[in-house]
C-alpha cells in the first residue's frame, strides 16, 4: 500500500474579512482526489499557530498557512530550526509577506502548488530571538497596535484600524531612542524605527524600498520625529515615494540592529506585538522555505 503524501493547514479562523474554512476544505478534497492528505486545524487562542507547527511532525511535507502576517510569523516561529516549507493562503488585512511573493488565492491554484510546487529561500529577521519576515517597528506603529488589539472582535477590515491610528497620531509623545546599525551608532534622539527584509508596507507604501528577502540584510528605516507636524511630513512623503534621506530620515541596509531607550516602548512584530525596548536585531540568510510555482512567476 502507497502511503498518502501528508500536508497541514494552520488556519487561524478570525484573520481577514471572511471566513475561509469552507475554502480550506474544498483544497483538502481536492488534495485527497489526488492522492494526498491535508489535516486541518485551526488556531484557538493567540500564538497557537506556534504550538500547531512545533507539534508538526516529519511526514509533513509542506504548512499552508491560511491567515495574514502574524498568523505567518507565529507559524514561522513554530517551525524554528525545521526546513518543512509554507505555502500562504492570504486572508489577513494586510498581507504584506503573501502579496511580496505572489501567493496564489484560487483553490485549484494553491491545490497544485502544495502538490508540485518548487522550494525556494527566503531570510528571516530575529528579534529579541522572535523570527519575523516582513516588518518589524519600533514606536508609533507599536503603539497602533497596541491600540488596536484590546478592541479586535472577529474578522477585521482596514476601516478598524482608523481610530487607533487617529488617536496615535495626536496623542502619542515620540521617545527618545538610540539606534545602531552593524555597531555604528547612528542615531539619538525622538522618532521611530522600521526594520524589515520586504519593501511594503502598510496601506501600500514602501517604506523600505530597497528591501528584497533574499539578499541576507536588514533593511533599517530610522525616522527622526517629535512632533504631529514632522509625522505628517514623514507620511506624505512616503506616498509620493520621496522620502528616503529627506527629513532627517536614516536608511541603512546592515546585519544587525539595536535599539535601546529609557521609557517603554512597544515592538510589533509583522503586526503583533513583540515586547518592549532593548531590541536585537539581526538576519538569518535563507532560514525559511516557501513553495511556488516557478513557471508562473
Amino acid at each position: 500500500m502507497v502511503e498518502r503524501r501528508r500536508f497541514a493547514a494552520i488556519v487561524n479562523p478570525i484573520s481577514g474579512r471572511r471566513n475561509m474554512l469552507p475554502r480550506v476544505r474544498t483544497i483538502a478534497r481536492a488534495v485527497e482526489r489526488l492522492g494526498g492528505r491535508l489535516d486541518v486545524l485551526v488556531t484557538q487562542w493567540p500564538r497557537h499557530a506556534t504550538q500547531l507547527a512545533a507539534q508538526l511532525g516529519d511526514e509533513v511535507e509542506a504548512v499552508l498557512v491560511v491567515g495574514g502576517d502574524g498568523t505567518v510569523g507565529e507559524v514561522v516561529n513554530g517551525l524554528a530550526g525545521g526546513r518543512v516549507p509554507m505555502l500562504i493562503l492570504r486572508t489577513g488585512t494586510e498581507n504584506l509577506l503573501a502579496r511580496e511573493l505572489g501567493m496564489p488565492t484560487d483553490p485549484e491554484q494553491v491545490t497544485d502548488t502544495l502538490l508540485r510546487g518548487e522550494q525556494f529561500a527566503t531570510d528571516v529577521g530575529v528579534i529579541n530571538e522572535h523570527r519575523f519576515l516582513a516588518v518589524a517597528g519600533i514606536g508609533f506603529d507599536a503603539e497602533c497596535v497596541a491600540r488596536m488589539n484590546p478592541s479586535r472582535r472577529g474578522h477585521i477590515t482596514h476601516g478598524d484600524y482608523f481610530w487607533p491610528i487617529w488617536r496615535t497620531y495626536w496623542e502619542y509623545r515620540y521617545p527618545i531612542l538610540s539606534v545602531d546599525a552593524d555597531g555604528e551608532r547612528i542615531f539619538d534622539g525622538r522618532g521611530f524605527v522600521l526594520i524589515g527584509n520586504i519593501a511594503r508596507y502598510s496601506a501600500g507604501l514602501r517604506m523600505l524600498m530597497k528591501a528584497r528577502n533574499d539578499d541576507g540584510l536588514l533593511d533599517l528605516g530610522v525616522f527622526p520625529c517629535e512632533s504631529r507636524r514632522k509625522m505628517f511630513g514623514h507620511a506624505f512623503r512616503a506616498f509620493l515615494r520621496r522620502h528616503v534621506g529627506r527629513g532627517g530620515m536614516i536608511y541603512r541596509q546592515c546585519r544587525t540592529v539595536r535599539v535601546s531607550s529609557e521609557e517603554k516602548v512597544p515592538i510589533e512584530v509583522d503586526g503583533e506585538l513583540g515586547g518592549c525596548l532593548p531590541a536585537e536585531c539581526s538576519v538569518r540568510p535563507g532560514a525559511v522555505s516557501f513553495l511556488r510555482m516557478w513557471d508562473e512567476r
